[in-house]
């Protein structure tokens, strides 16, 4: 009998592995689209997906990489802020505060230095269910999410 899958958390990505053939991998690629994931690559080895940002209902990108060697899948997936978003908010710091009047503009501006360079350091994080400060809710929601759908795949019952 295989192994059931097993999750790590890595700080800056998720990794599962986990032991199937071709109807789990289909099994979990059909879930990963049911829950708006889409397909970027896909091939007998690899399969990458993403997901885009609801930010209205506090949920980041998320992007996953399916490496397939035999019987063995090698699951990554991690949040992160897309290099638009930081690129914005420079160009916007840069571009609107000095002309904003703002009082202390160049204080707004040196906090959205400090805001891009965390955004930088930080632009991936994992899923682990113990997040705290960064993006809790939506590391702690996607672990359970990804957990059932890799264990609803590849789970042997």
């Amino acid at each position: 009998m295989a192994a059931e899958p097993t999750i790590q958390h890595l700080g800056r990505m998720t990794q599962a592995t986990a032991q199937g053939g071709d109807t789990q991998l289909k099994k979990f690629r059909n879930a990963l689209l049911l829950n708006n994931f889409y397909i970027v690559t896909e091939s007998e080895t690899r399969l990458e997906a993403r997901r885009r940002a609801y930010i209205t209902q506090d949920d980041w990108p998320i992007r996953l990489m399916v490496q397939r060697d035999g019987k063995q899948f090698d699951i990554r997936y991690f949040l992160f802020i897309p290099w638009g978003w930081i690129i914005g908010l420079v160009f916007l710091s840069l571009v609107v505060l000095p002309f904003a009047g703002i009082p202390r503009a160049e204080f707004a501006l040196g906090l959205a230095a400090v805001v891009a360079t965390l955004a930088i350091y930080k632009q991936k994080f994992d899923c682990r269910p113990d997040a705290k400060y960064w993006q809790r809710q939506p590391r702690q929601r996607w672990n359970q999410i990804m957990e059932q759908l890799i264990r609803e795949a590849f789970g042997h019952r």
